[in-house]
């Protein structure tokens, strides 16, 4: 605020006259303070309605009319196509702008049949995008922008502990908190915004163009977010875009009780009401955003107004800028104020001529359905006619005035099957030749063929749900290639509304920062922790989008790129390569199925030690696999020894074993060359021999084996050995 403090200028001024001596007569100029342009614009934005520092209220009034006259005019040629794609898609027939509701031609009560292929093609899309945009529990996901922020290395514990309680964990941490602050929003505090965020989804396919007005309520103490439709809100067409307009104008209706509230509460609407209409319940208004020249400097200033067509005067004025949007020169003077946007624009197809509406169905094929619908009811009518055309005709009633005549020319009411009576100038005599029928061949083939084919056109470009059906034996991969080349047209048009939806959310995340209640913000998330709203909304390196990734398109691309990225993780897994994480393949295939309790089928792995206490562990497990190893070197090297040792003993024990069989084999030798000289010298051969091996088995210290008696004397008595020969003696 600059002031001119004139009372200190006359006190410097007085104190040099009373040091010079001179007492001059000098009026005291009364404190005057001028206030800028700056200062009165920042201090708007709290007085509430401020329509009593419009200059001139009628001038206004007359230059915002100006401004929305302008824009009804521009969408007057739209408007028409927005009606007809609505009864084109709620079925109802009409002609021109007219409603029909009994069909006189060609016949009365003709077929006023349609077909509902834009309805087919509104429920297809809002199949498609409702779960993504208005069913799920995480519409919105935090996304985190610039870098994390790390601690210095030199940290010690209580300086990381500061560190990190000031970081609020990670920046990734905040984001997933603001994320489920929204969707608590979204799903349970913004009044109405999943049957609103239904309904576009619904209506947009058709006439191609829907709002969300996002704001704050401050009689609900709350954030708004709520569907405007395409007829209710109107700007000057002649631009661009949607957001290059600087007049917008909303049509609104207020109940008696809300207008009431609105003049005694904190808006203080200007209205007095005793001048209110008794026997009315509703009133009509025009809520304007628009720029006013408030401060008279040359530059119009952005306000939301509310216009009343009744007195003609703005009874209602609330800036529509903020404190930080206000962009200042060297010299104090505004150079631009930039207004806060609350209307979102969503548009299902772009304008082919570059406008600033959206497409849909109903307005683009319009004609092309209204020609469908046209030809139906033309094969109806004559399948009609065929199966009347026995029963109806003319018969003669009765001798008359011949027809043809100019007092009997005029058409005859013909009833469909009945006969007509006319009158004739004679009757003949045979009934046949009294009887006329209507002659109707039954439906064209032709047009049923024409038919045919516009519909499979008309199918072909508003169903979404391309029918791709998998190869036996395809791999997921191959297929999901395919899918997705299939889908292309309607994801494009899906990522278009899921853009729109982000930005709606930017500006309820901008609501959030500017209006933030820490106590709830906690009382939300539940955690042991307290966070400041304030600073996890600030958007300097934290930004909200749209969870839901528009390239996913339907169920059915989501569970082959599942299934593709499962095939890959295992087999990548099968070969010893763990690059793609298994469990989280698994989960998103489960998901991508809508399998239920999801957490319990594929647990979380257990917390493994520190890596601190990993590394400790694996050089305890490394120092006992080496003493191991060293204990098996010396168990194997004693084993060694002992076979080494082993082996020399059987070396010996067979050196051994081999000299005493050589030295056995030579005494069996030399006993059996004994024995021979024993039979040849002509002794009593037996018992010598018996005697001999009972010698030899004594000293050997084995046993007797007998030897048969044999009696080479032919009288078979042995002759006895004389006893007085003593023992015999070996040689």
């Amino acid at each position: 605020m600059q002031r001119l403090a004139l009372n200190d200028a006359f006190r410097t001024i007085k104190d040099q006259q009373e040091e010079e001596g001179v007492n001059y007569a000098v009026e005291e100029v009364e404190e005057v303070e001028e206030e800028s342009s700056s200062s009165v614009l920042i201090q708007n934005l709290d007085k509430g309605n401020i329509v009593d520092q419009i200059p001139d209220n009628a001038k206004s009034y007359e230059d915002v009319m100006r401004h929305y006259d302008i824009a009804d005019r521009s969408m007057v040629a739209w408007l028409k196509k927005y009606n007809r794609a609505i009864k084109l898609a709620k079925l109802q027939p009409t002609s021109g702008d007219q409603d029909i509701e009994v069909q006189t031609f060609p016949f009365k009560g003709a077929s006023m049949a349609m077909l509902p292929y834009i309805l087919e093609a509104m429920l297809d899309f809002s199949s498609r995008s409702a779960p993504e945009l208005v069913w799920t529990d995480k519409i919105v996901a935090g996304k985190v922008t610039g870098k994390e922020h790390k601690a210095p290395d030199d940290m010690n514990k209580e300086q990381q502990g500061r560190f990190d309680k000031g970081l609020k964990d990670t920046k990734q941490a905040r984001a997933d908190r603001v994320a489920l602050f929204s969707n608590y929003q979204l799903s349970n505090d913004i009044p109405r915004w999943k049957d609103g965020q239904d309904k576009l989804l619904m209506m947009l396919p058709c006439v191609g163009t829907a709002y969300k007005k996002t704001y704050r309520d401050y009689e609900a103490d709350g954030i708004c977010s709520e569907l405007i439709r395409a007829d209710k809100l109107k700007f000057d067409m002649d631009c661009d875009s949607f957001e290059e307009s600087i007049h917008k104008f909303q049509d609104i209706t207020v109940s008696r009780n809300d207008l009431i509230s609105y003049i005694r509460g904190d808006q203080k609407w200007a209205l007095d009401e005793k001048d209110l209409e008794e026997d009315k319940d509703s009133f009509d208004f025009i809520e304007a955003y628009t720029t006013i020249d408030i401060d008279e400097d040359g530059l119009a200033e952005p306000y939301i107004a509310i216009l009343d067509r009744e007195s003609e005067e703005i009874i209602c004025l609330y800036p529509n800028y903020d404190d930080d949007t206000i962009i200042f020169n060297d010299d104090e003077e505004v150079v631009r104020i930039t207004e806060t946007p609350c209307f979102t624009q969503y548009r299902f197809l772009p304008d082919p001529e570059g406008g600033p509406m959206g497409m849909g169905w109903g307005i683009l094929l319009g004609p092309m359905f209204s020609a469908i619908n046209k030809s139906f009811r033309q094969l109806l009518d004559s399948g009609t006619l065929a199966n009347t055309a026995a029963n109806s005709g003319l018969i003669t009633a009765g001798i008359g005035k011949k027809r043809g005549n100019r007092q009997e020319a005029g058409p005859v009411d013909v009833t469909l099957g009945q006969l007509t009576p006319v009158s004739m100038g004679g009757i003949s005599s045979s009934l046949r030749e009294n009887i006329v029928q209507l002659p109707f061949a039954g439906p064209n083939p032709t047009l049923f063929a024409l038919l045919q084919y516009m519909i499979e056109s008309a199918r072909s470009m508003t169903n979404a749900a391309t029918n791709v059906e998998a190869n036996q034996g395809e791999a997921a991969s191959l297929y999901l290639a395919r899918l997705q080349q299939g889908l292309k047209v309607p994801n494009s048009i899906i990522m278009r509304v899921h853009e729109a939806a982000k930005n709606e959310m930017q500006k309820i995340h901008a609501l959030n920062y500017k209006y933030h209640d820490s106590e709830k913000y906690n009382r939300v998330l539940d955690e042991e922790i307290e966070y400041v709203m304030e600073d996890d909304f600030n958007t300097d390196d934290c930004d909200i989008q749209l969870v839901s990734d528009p390239s996913k398109g339907s169920d059915v691309e989501r569970a082959a790129r599942a299934e593709a990225n499962l095939q890959l993780a295992m087999t990548l897994a099968q070969s010893g390569q763990q690059i793609i994480n298994t469990r989280q393949a698994v989960i998103d295939f489960m998901e991508a199925n809508k399998t239920q309790n999801i957490d319990e089928l594929v647990p979380e792995p257990q917390e493994g030690p520190s890596q601190d206490m990993q590394l400790m562990m694996a050089e305890k497990q490394m120092e006992a696999e080496l003493k191991e190893r060293d204990q098996k070197l010396r168990e194997n090297g004693q084993r060694l020894q002992e076979q080494k040792l082993a082996m020399e003993s059987a070396k010996e024990m067979t050196r051994l074993g081999l000299e005493g069989d050589k030295l056995e084999s030579d005494i069996t030798k030399k006993y059996m060359e004994s024995l021979k000289i024993a039979y040849e010298i002509g002794m009593n051969g037996i018992p010598y021999v018996q005697q001999v091996e009972r010698t030899f088995i004594d000293a050997e210290g084995g046993t007797t084996n007998a030897i048969p008696p044999s009696n080479p004397n032919p009288s078979g008595a042995l002759a006895p050995r004389p006893s007085n020969e003593g023992p015999i003696q070996l040689p």
